[in-house]
């Protein structure tokens, strides 16, 4: 099941432009948030002979920083503003649920039953293939990130402020987490089991929660329960080890690990027990 999972996601195009999507859009946003913002800050660009924005972002990106270079390393896109979250995230989610949905929207998944009559496996067969698909996916936005952050050091004649082992550190759990994106798509694709309902769910997702944590940081501050949301545990999973956060790297990625065994244990209960 593994091989015939794995053959239908490389050759089906849109997993190819989710991916693709996902590589250009992370690209795009390292570039503007380490290399376009820092050289406006400095006064390195300067807009119609105006200094103007790089006297109001006041040097606040600062490119020999090792807070700076630590958070321009996050797969999740977004550079210096390790708040935001944008296409690296979508894509992966998205190929999560082309795993799940293409075969009911083309009718493969009775193929697939009559091939493996056992439920699990071919459950199984498409956890093994996404998360290949997302590991290459991810290894690839590891090469764009330390890529764009080597080439804006170089470029600036600043020092790399990291050591590899924070490199490694940051690129390993960065792969971890976008696996885990992945599956949760997955997860979600099979218990919706339509497509279009599950690139709603997703986006909704990606949209609605970060809204929500800039509201609850308005009126109050968010509680303890938010920090332990799908998109909120992938960012604290990426965060530096030594900043003292309150929840820490390996507790965020140990409760997203759980969050998402738990939605495939969903997912697989929801297909042993419906028909196809």
């Amino acid at each position: 099941m593994f091989r015939a999972e794995l053959l239908k996601m490389t050759t089906v195009g849109a997993t190819k432009v989710a991916a693709a999507v996902g590589v250009l859009g992370l690209l795009t946003t390292q570039l503007v948030f380490v290399w376009l913002l820092p050289a406006l800050s400095s006064g390195a660009i300067v807009i119609d002979g105006e200094p103007g924005i790089a006297a109001e972002l006041g040097g606040v990106f600062d490119r020999a920083s090792f807070e700076f270079q630590y958070s321009a390393l996050s797969l999740l896109g977004g550079g210096a503003s390790a708040g935001s979250l944008g296409f690296s995230v979508i894509a992966v989610l998205a190929i999560g649920v082309l795993a799940a949905t293409t075969d009911y929207r083309f009718g493969g998944i009775v193929g697939a039953a009559l091939a493996s009559p056992r439920r699990g496996r071919i459950l199984g067969g498409k956890i093994s293939a996404t998360v290949v698909v997302t590991a290459a996916t991810a290894v690839a936005y590891a090469i764009v990130s330390v890529g764009v952050l080597l080439a804006s050091t170089i470029a600036s004649g600043v020092d790399l402020a990291l050591g590899w082992g924070d490199v490694l550190s940051e690129m390993s759990r960065g792969i971890a987490v976008l696996i885990l994106l992945g599956l949760l798509g997955l997860a979600i694709g099979v218990l919706v089991r339509s497509q279009l309902a599950g690139f709603l769910i997703l986006i909704g997702l990606v949209v609605i929660e970060p809204i929500m944590h800039a509201v609850l940081q308005i009126v109050g501050g968010a509680p303890i329960w938010a920090q332990f949301l799908p998109l909120a545990l992938a960012q604290a999973s990426l965060a530096d080890p030594g900043s003292g956060a309150v929840l820490s790297p390996v507790i965020a990625l140990v409760a997203f690990v759980a969050i998402v065994g738990a939605a495939l244990t969903a997912a697989w209960v929801a297909l042993r027990r419906r028909d196809f």
